[in-house]
């Protein structure tokens, strides 16, 4: 039953054509969530600069912090093209 309700308004929302309100919501929670990517990058560094490389166990944190901070580069990435995107669309369609 669940699937079929998650079906149905994914359904909907595929059907409507974007508009520039539509597009603006788009742009301002994909604005929110760069926002939250580039802290996590923020926040992965700062733990890399604070963990000592004193033993065994500190050097493979500061790899694994090293490993979720280019994840998180990449999902600032994927977010920056996101926004260019939707202002190109939004552009589109503010000239119509």
């Amino acid at each position: 039953m669940r699937k079929l309700i998650i079906t149905s308004i994914t359904k909907t929302m595929t059907d409507q054509a974007e508009t520039i309100e539509s597009i603006q919501g788009r742009l301002d929670i994909l604005t929110k969530g760069l926002v939250s990517e580039e802290n996590s990058v923020q926040y992965y560094e700062t733990l890399l600069e604070k963990t000592p490389s004193d033993s065994q166990e500190n050097i493979g944190i500061k790899r694994m912090y090293e490993e979720l901070r280019q994840e998180e580069i990449k999902h600032v990435a994927k977010f920056k093209s996101l926004i260019a995107h939707w202002n190109e669309q939004l552009e589109i369609l503010q000239t119509n």
